[in-house]
């Protein structure tokens, strides 16, 4: 296949958004612009003549690559479009530096990352359905305190996932509060130290809920319950999405509480020298399956 590789643009954004429809997924074009804004250099399209046919993004975050959007138009599958791509997104974190590469791989992609060096870390779940506020559904903890996020508290989440995840994304972190105000919530304890942190934001189907690091079950507990409070009024029902790491049991048990049940789906991969000093207990959900 006559297949060519370029930088994706914004003027792209239509026709990508017809190739992630696709597939069903939760992303809207403002995810897209903001991915764009994120990795500009690192933001790659696959053309068959003038017919966009694949996507791919690598972002690079404190040294470390991580890859998603990665789609290949039905028809063009098995031809080789998706190793080139994916290809181009190596070569964009190497030369950026990057020791570590991470993507959450679909079932269809996990052969063709293990033939490119990535190997196998833990499974990634998806829960999705309809939630319903209920009048004085939050819980008051005396130890946590539970408000709406504001930009003050920007750097304090940006140690707090550093801390769980091992790399610094501030850029991304700032972009999901400045574009999406009021869309998330802090939890602190009683000396005032931030205890987790819980973002949300539209999506095309469905409010996708995540990241949301926490340092324990309960403080993850009550950033759920604020977090789906928020999102419709009293006695009416809301579309959710949250992607959690198939190892996080307490995040699990929380959201079945709602009626919600975690299927795996994705399998988080990665190729390089891992970060020891993660603490990926504290990760209850996942900013979305393109970005990790």
């Amino acid at each position: 296949m006559d297949i060519e590789i370029r930088t994706l643009t914004e003027m792209d954004i239509p026709q990508a958004m017809e190739l992630k429809d696709s597939l069903g997924w939760n992303q809207t074009p403002e995810d897209w612009q903001r991915f764009l804004s994120l990795s500009p250099e690192g933001s790659f399209k696959a053309l068959r003549g003038q017919e966009l046919v694949g996507t791919a993004i690598a972002y690079v975050f404190d040294k470390v690559c991580w890859i998603g959007m990665t789609i290949v138009k039905e028809g063009c599958r098995h031809q080789g479009v998706g190793r080139e791509i994916m290809k181009r997104c190596l070569e964009h974190g190497a030369q950026t530096g990057c020791s570590l590469i991470v993507l959450d791989a679909t079932r269809d992609g996990v052969s063709l990352y293990g033939r490119l060096g990535f190997r196998p870390e833990f499974l990634v779940g998806t829960a999705r359905g309809k939630v319903s506020r209920k009048a004085g559904q939050t819980d008051i903890h005396p130890d946590f305190n539970i408000r709406r996020i504001e930009v003050k508290d920007l750097d304090q989440i940006v140690s707090l996932e550093a801390c769980a995840l091992g790399a610094v994304r501030e850029a991304l972190l700032y972009q999901l509060v400045k574009q999406n105000p009021g869309r998330g919530f802090v939890c602190n304890n009683s000396e005032g130290s931030l205890e987790g942190f819980a973002l949300h934001r539209p999506g095309f189907h469905s409010h996708q809920v995540g990241p949301m690091i926490a340092r324990s079950d309960e403080a993850a507990e009550l950033l759920v319950q604020a977090a789906f409070a928020d999102l419709e009024p009293s006695g009416t029902t809301a579309s959710v999405m949250l992607n959690v790491p198939m190892n996080q049991a307490g995040m699990q048990k929380i959201i079945r509480t709602w009626g919600l049940k975690v299927e795996p789906r994705l399998t988080r991969m990665f190729r390089g020298r891992k970060r020891l000093h993660a603490r990926e207990d504290m990760v209850y959900a996942l900013s979305g399956p393109e970005k990790g």
